[in-house]
Order: structure tokens, then C-alpha cells, then sequence
């Protein structure tokens, strides 16, 4: 294994010029050099593109003319030179020493496929992964070290994912395909956590009605393309009982209609690319299972 591999930093931005700005400045300052960058825009009207072509020359700019959400990262992925892809968002970048850090890890262990790192939370000065084990349900989309052999052997993100829980169903794809993921609990993203373009500028991220919507679409998509008949069953009608509590605690009605017109029209397409997971990972997860009453909105 080469020593000093090229890794790609694959990066999604999506109106939020001045994070972005400063996350390709820390990218730039990382001890380990062998890098291309790649921004992907997801159709951005705040002059992001502009920014990244004046100030940032040698990064490849990839323009969407529209804002496809997650999928605008396989974007990223189609194009990556990289032995591995560090993926973050626009409001996120490593610490000094992270890619270097997670390259050792990787050969470590031929059978690693994504190191998680712990996304440390500037905003609200607070860890996002504090509860992650060392082989964790997912990774945190905004900071992750994915071997290229992942990609190529998986595949990219599930584009029917517009935005949240994308990682989950990779992560699930990838022990499905008998490739590892480690949490490195040293190793930091800083996540610079920006209010804009998700949702109303002055609501919290975390509680918004944004966040609520597309979870629970994509937990539902999640329950019924992976899963067997009898669980997704079972756990998509606990899921929805657990969505319609927080649209009553939070007067969420419009999302919660939105969410279910969406999953209605979208059916089809979702059960059509429906792959059941082998029984040992359903179990890892619980065959789907979650807490009728959810922790961070109650």
C-alpha cells in the first residue's frame, strides 16, 4: 500500500459562501499534503461558485443547476483520482492532523472501508458522535474517510435521500458487503454548524420542522428498502406513530402532510429499489426498531 496516497476531499456546498470559504482555508492547512479538492455546488445563488473560482483556483468546481441534496456528493465521487475521500460539508473541516490520522488506520486494517471521525460541534460546543462505539450504526456525513474500494465495490449514496440519514443506509451497505467502519473518537472534524439554507434562518437545526420532514422520510425509505416484509411492516407503522407524536408536541402539521405525500407519490420507485440486508446486519439494527418516543425532539 502506497504510504503517501492521493485522498480527495470531496466537498458539498450549497449556499453558505463564507463557511465554505473558510472550510477550504483549514483544508488547505492540513499537515498532510497529497490532496485534490473537489466542490461540488448545489446550485448555489450567494455567489459560492464565484468564490471558490477567485480565491481557490486549483479546486475542481463542479456546478449542479439544481440543489439534488446528498446525491450532489457522488457527484464528487464520480470524479474522485483519490486512493481515498474525505467527505465534508461546507460548514465543516478537519482538524490538522485528521487525514493523516485516518490513513494509518486504514493500514492497519485491510478489511477497513470508512473511518468516522468525532464531529465536534463549534455552535453549540458540543460533540455530535459522543454516544458512537468503535463500530458504529453510521458515520456523520459532514466528516469521513472513505476508501475508494468502498465505493467501487458498493456503489455511492442512495440518491433517493434527498438530505439526512443518508449515511445510515451506506453504513448498513457496507456491513451488508463485509466491509468495516471504526470510530476514531481523537481523531476531529470540527463541524462550524451554519443556521442558513436549512430551513427558517431562526430556527435551531437540531428542532426545526426542516430536520423533521426530511428524517422522516428517510427513515421511512430507510424501513422499507432494507428490511424484511414482517419488520418494516411493523417498525414503519411504530415509525410513523413516533412522528405523528412530535408533530403534535411541535405543531408540525405542515411537514408531517408534506412527508406523507411525498412517501405516497414516491412509493413505487422506493419499494421497486427495495434490497433486503442480510438477516446478521438486520439484527445489528435492530431489524429497524426505534424508540417510540423520540429522544432529541422530547
Amino acid at each position: 500500500m502506497n504510504g503517501n496516497p492521493l485522498v480527495t476531499v470531496n466537498i458539498l456546498s450549497f449556499n453558505r459562501r463564507d463557511e465554505l470559504q473558510n472550510t477550504l482555508t483549514k483544508v488547505y492547512e492540513q499537515d498532510y499534503k497529497n490532496i485534490e479538492i473537489i466542490v461540488v455546488d448545489n446550485a448555489s445563488s450567494d455567489g459560492s461558485a464565484e468564490m471558490v473560482k477567485t480565491d481557490f483556483p486549483d479546486v475542481q468546481l463542479i456546478q449542479l443547476n439544481k440543489n439534488i441534496g446528498i446525491a450532489g456528493w457522488n457527484e464528487g465521487f464520480k470524479v474522485a483520482k483519490g486512493e481515498y475521500v474525505l467527505v465534508l460539508d461546507d460548514d465543516s473541516y478537519p482538524d490538522r492532523s485528521s487525514i493523516k490520522k485516518g490513513i494509518q488506520y486504514f493500514h492497519e486494517n485491510n478489511h477497513l472501508g470508512i473511518v468516522a471521525f468525532h464531529i465536534f460541534n463549534i455552535r453549540i460546543n458540543k460533540s455530535e458522535t459522543i454516544d458512537f462505539n468503535t463500530k458504529p450504526n453510521f458515520f456523520v456525513g459532514c466528516g469521513a474517510l472513505i476508501g475508494k474500494i468502498v465505493l467501487n465495490k458498493i456503489g455511492y449514496y442512495n440518491e433517493q435521500y434527498f438530505l439526512y440519514l443518508h449515511e445510515l443506509d451506506y453504513s448498513a451497505r457496507c456491513y451488508d458487503a463485509g466491509i468495516e467502519i471504526i470510530y476514531l473518537s481523537t481523531v476531529f472534524i470540527f463541524h462550524n454548524q451554519s443556521i442558513l439554507s436549512r430551513g427558517k434562518k431562526t430556527e435551531d437545526p437540531f428542532y426545526s420542522e426542516y430536520r423533521f420532514r426530511y428524517y422522516f422520510i428517510s427513515y421511512s425509505i430507510f424501513l422499507i428498502q432494507r428490511f424484511d416484509f414482517i419488520h418494516t411492516m411493523k417498525y414503519l407503522l411504530k415509525w410513523i406513530l413516533n412522528r405523528t407524536i412530535v408533530c403534535l408536541k411541535y405543531s408540525f402539521f405542515r411537514g408531517y402532510l408534506q412527508s406523507v405525500l411525498y412517501l405516497i407519490k414516491h412509493i413505487l420507485t422506493i419499494v421497486k429499489n427495495r434490497k433486503i440486508l442480510s438477516v446478521s446486519v438486520q439484527k445489528f439494527y435492530n431489524y429497524g426498531n426505534i424508540s417510540l418516543i423520540d429522544k432529541d425532539f422530547l
